[in-house]
């Protein structure tokens, strides 16, 4: 055994006795003393193993304290600031459109070409609808910053919608969801430049802008997630008898659709654009895009079908009033 080897016994074996008499301690005085440090050892053991559950710098009652504060500072004081500004961004909105601060027209005339046909009274009437609808709605941006314009836009792609409709707020849907660009659901891995769900109608901005810039091509994003919203809004809202004349009507819509549709599925060419194809719901929002954008060859083309959209939506956009029946839009009792 090396000099420098200190003997514990039971371990490394008893030393020879010469060994430890060279070592210079006495036999009786090593051994008490190695038993005093493995008392001490064992009970310092016991000791820890003694005591019973986690042990805290403070007392369990302050640990509490300390956790619940930080759940409230990470948590809790995000979600209500981010509510709080929430509710001061609708009440901004509501002020402003009430006083009529922001400058709507001027917006509409530049992005709107639809607003720029109508006469002086109808687009007095299109301004008081589109403040209408932005008061009904919470606007929530992701990603993107908020403009002020850009609720108004929106909205006055829904009022151009349901211009000749009643019931034009789309009470069902609260909440406009405004994103910068395109998206990927994880529901199915697609993209998307819009969608309507029970959550909520999604717009893609930036082609939301693509489609009021070129007016011409048949592909609207604000037209076409609005089509989908006001059908869903007449089949899932309140119901009264507008939205039971506006179901009748998109009945026979699809009546007169559904040999086109069946067409388009089988290879046909068409004068819509293929995404119409997919089902008959994006077959109307298609038709819609097209109903707007290219009025004339779309009467030149299918009339039938065209007169349909005309009467579902109650407006005729080659006529300068666009209104076909003042009643049915709420403006004559």
């Amino acid at each position: 055994m090396p000099a420098d080897t200190i003997y514990i016994p039971g371990i490394t074996g008893p030393p020879p006795v010469d060994t430890m008499i060279n070592l210079g301690v006495p036999d009786s005085s090593l051994m008490d003393s190695i038993h005093r440090h493995i008392d001490s050892l064992g009970a310092v053991y016991l000791q820890a193993n003694n005591k019973e559950g986690p042990q805290y710098i403070l007392p369990e009652w302050q640990m509490f304290l300390v956790v619940l504060g930080i759940v409230y500072l990470l948590v809790v004081r995000p979600v209500l600031a981010e509510r709080k500004e929430t509710k001061e961004k609708v009440d901004h909105w509501k002020k402003k459109t009430v006083t009529g601060e922001l400058p709507y027209d001027h917006w509409l005339c530049i992005y709107n070409p639809y607003y720029n046909s109508l006469s002086t009274e109808g687009k007095k009437r299109f301004l008081e609808r589109t403040r209408a609808f932005m008061q009904a709605k919470e606007f929530r941006f992701h990603a993107m910053v908020e403009e002020e314009y850009i609720p108004v836009l929106i909205s006055s792609a829904a009022v151009q919608m349901t211009f000749g409709l009643r019931n034009y707020l789309m009470d069902y849907f609260p909440v406009i969801h405004i994103i910068r660009n395109e998206y990927v659901l994880n529901v199915d891995k697609e993209t998307y430049y819009g969608h309507v769900s029970r959550s909520g109608i999604y717009i893609s901005w930036n082609h939301f802008l693509e489609g009021y810039h070129q007016y011409d091509d048949s592909v609207n994003v604000g037209l076409h997630e609005m089509a989908h919203a006001v059908s869903f809004d007449a089949f899932l809202g309140d119901e009264d008898r507008h939205d039971r004349r506006f179901k009748n009507s998109l009945e026979n819509f699809a009546e007169k659709g559904r040999l086109v549709f069946r067409g388009m599925k089988q290879g046909q060419a068409c004068f819509l654009d293929d995404y119409a194809a997919t089902n008959l719901d994006e077959f109307w929002a298609v038709c819609v895009e097209t109903f707007f954008e290219n009025p004339e060859e779309f009467q030149l083309t299918m009339p039938d079908l065209y007169l349909s959209i005309c009467n579902l939506l109650n407006q005729n956009p080659l006529k300068p009033e666009k209104i076909m029946d003042p009643v049915l839009a709420g403006l004559a009792n």
